[in-house]
């Protein structure tokens, strides 16, 4: 079990940064490229993230790969921290308490995606606030941490063009 998590890291994470580091991309760029795509892939709105994250890989030339990698890394994430904004962000409305499931909530968005985004477009606002508030500093550490640990590893991960 313990060496198919190793292969499975391996080919779906280690190996696309280190394709992409011996492409020439600087490890601050390919950190930045990671910490985006794990923030932006915790945007409470379920079904979004994807092309959000590629629209910004695009649109500022960062690595289109690391940032999906990243992105669907931490989607089982997302999904665990949806009511949690959603509750925050009804309470900053000062609203009645978000009483269903995550599962329910997913279910209604699968079921009629508009039509759910229009029945809690305010509270689904406010929960992305709360989202705006903490993804900065979020980005920042996620960011600071990717240099170090990239630029620690590097000789172990055999990135040759550093």
């Amino acid at each position: 079990m313990k060496k198919k998590i190793k292969g499975w890291t391996e080919r779906k994470f280690v190996s696309p940064i280190r394709t992409a580091i011996k492409e020439g991309i600087s490890i601050e760029r390919l950190s930045v490229s990671l910490a985006l795509g794990i923030t932006v892939g915790l945007i409470p709105l379920y079904g979004t993230t994807t092309v959000i994250v590629g629209l910004i890989a695009l649109s500022l030339r960062l690595n289109f790969v690391a940032m999906q990698i990243a992105h669907y890394i931490v989607h089982p994430i997302q999904i665990a921290l949806l009511i949690p904004f959603l509750k925050m962000g009804d309470t900053l409305l000062k609203g009645n308490e978000v009483s269903f499931t995550v599962h329910q909530y997913i279910q209604l968005f699968k079921t009629d995606f508009w039509a759910t985004l229009k029945d809690l477009w305010l509270v689904n606002l406010s929960a992305v606030g709360i989202w705006l508030i903490l993804s900065v500093p979020l980005f920042l550490a996620l960011y600071y941490l990717l240099v170090y640990t990239i630029r620690k590893y590097k000789p172990i991960l055999n990135f040759s063009r550093v």
